[in-house]
């Protein structure tokens, strides 16, 4: 998304969940003042995904970030000594703008031979598989079933391309700004099916119950490894962040935000992230 300590995709399908905002995109770099007086470590601009992928990056209405992708980013800052500052941007265009206004990119990022010619990945800290979401009384059980049908994915994902393939011209791919955008589709009934992500998918079925969402995992898609996206010609950055993943899973402190994140009802941040994109529905 190779990998050590991988999380298992089935430990991924407990969650419960948030939505998240939608914020604007911030045209500079800033660092925030009461912050920057008391720390003095260096900085690393990091772009987030501005739509948000829950659990892994979110941000509330005053676009502050959380998620656990922001909560390992700090916590390898901490063991390796510096400071990150989460810089608002769309997916589309996120990897491509990597070394213009930021070091490096978190999000739920898969590893791609084509995103490789883009940027360099750290070592994988999460495996995942796309996935299904359909409303209750749904046809569909299969992603063969996607055929003819309209569907909704996050543009610019994994998921695009795969669905691309399997419909072959045969149906309708319906592209949105994020995985919450495609999900609100299937909720008003305006497609048939969303496929994206099976974290987040499960994330937002299981925070909204009342809206019977179903997600459908099929055997026969193959795993996606995410990591930490870093610019081009940042070696050090790269050995640097590889050395940080290894750190939190070896003292427990990987487990802790996994725990955070994947296990409890609902944190408090993303608590406030749901309730922002509930609102701005």
């Amino acid at each position: 998304m190779r990998k050590t300590h991988l999380i298992p995709l089935i430990a991924a399908l407990a969650l419960f969940g948030c939505g998240q905002s939608e914020v604007k995109k911030v045209a500079e770099p800033k660092v925030a003042s009461d912050v920057a007086i008391t720390d003095s470590r260096p900085v690393y601009n990091v772009y987030f995904d501005i739509n948000g992928i829950a659990p892994f990056v979110m941000a509330d209405a005053d676009n502050r970030p959380s998620g656990f992708g922001i909560d390992l980013v700090t916590a390898i800052g901490d063991k390796q000594g510096f400071r990150p500052n989460f810089i608002p941007h769309d997916f589309t265009g996120m990897l491509e703008d990597l070394g213009k206004g930021a070091d490096m990119a978190v999000s739920a990022i898969s590893i791609t031979d084509e995103r490789r010619a883009l940027v360099d990945f750290t070592n994988s800290h999460f495996e995942s598989s796309q996935a299904l979401l359909v409303p209750e009384g749904s046809t569909i059980t299969t992603v063969n079933d996607l055929k003819g049908k309209k569907v909704a994915v996050p543009e610019g994902s994994v998921g695009e391309d795969m669905l691309s393939q399997i419909q072959a011209g045969n149906g309708s791919i319906v592209r949105n700004p994020s995985i919450w955008a495609a999900v609100q589709q299937v909720m008003r009934k305006e497609v048939d099916a969303a496929f994206s992500d099976v974290a987040p998918l499960t994330y937002y079925a299981n925070n909204y119950k009342d809206r019977k969402l179903r997600v459908i995992i099929d055997p026969s898609l193959p795993k996606d490894y995410y990591a930490l996206a870093v610019a081009k010609g940042k070696p050090e950055l790269l050995k640097k962040l590889n050395a940080g993943i290894e750190q939190v899973k070896a003292d427990g402190t990987f487990d802790k935000i996994y725990q955070k994140w994947f296990k409890s009802s609902m944190p408090e941040q993303a608590a406030e992230a749901s309730a922002a994109a509930t609102a701005a529905k």
